[in-house]
């Protein structure tokens, strides 16, 4: 795991934010921000094409969310505590 200072937020890179959100398709972040005003916007790093989100927004965003997921059932908590394990942030 990588170190970040104190004045840069943790990021996540695209596959990071998949694994939290416990997804496999780019299209369904796509989708997400497009119907969800209330998802966080990625941020730019070096290009254009180089995107990343805001941990503590995403977490921020979960934890608004039911506490319970309509399709598996599992608490959004356990879903984050689960996979945030295996999901190590972007060093920006």
């Amino acid at each position: 795991m990588t170190a970040t200072s104190p004045n840069q937020p943790e990021l996540l890179s695209f596959s990071a934010l998949l694994a939290l959100l416990d997804r496999r398709s780019r299209q369904y972040i796509y989708d997400l921000m497009r119907r969800d005003a209330t998802f966080p916007r990625p941020i730019k790093l070096a290009s254009e094409f180089s995107i990343a989100w805001r941990r503590s927004e995403v977490i921020s965003w979960l934890d608004a969310r039911p506490r319970a997921d309509i399709i598996t059932g599992e608490s959004v908590v356990d879903k984050r505590s689960r996979i945030s394990k295996s999901a190590p942030p972007v060093a920006a």
